[in-house]
């Protein structure tokens, strides 16, 4: 049950700091600050840092935001061993389009 849990947790921490200190909007289109958060904010070579503040975005709902809500709580509260939600989630999932719904949630 707290296999969601844990991706949750791990996405985190892959993440970082960044979801809690990520700069907002306005800091983006600011005049005095908008080109380094930019510059500073660039992932690897072709990932601007527009679309890296997107799926950072879209990590932060999921796991912090309004979309963890009963999400996480359920994780670890729910029913069902661990290891029998690993293997419906391997069973079920489509992780091509997951990886697609992602994209087009942020945009990208």
């Amino acid at each position: 049950t707290r296999f969601p849990f844990e991706i949750s947790r791990l996405a985190q921490d892959v993440a970082g700091g960044i979801l809690v200190t990520m700069p907002s909007l306005k800091d983006q289109e600011n005049q005095d600050i908008g080109a380094y958060v930019k510059k500073y904010l660039v992932g690897k070579k072709g990932v601007d840092s527009e679309k890296r503040i997107r799926l950072l975005r879209l990590i932060e709902n999921i796991t912090l935001g309004t979309g963890a809500v009963s999400y996480l709580t359920e994780s670890i509260h729910g029913a069902g061993s661990p290891q029998a939600q690993k293997i419906m989630i391997t069973r079920l999932a489509d992780i091509a389009s997951a990886k697609s719904w992602a994209y087009k949630l942020c945009g990208i």
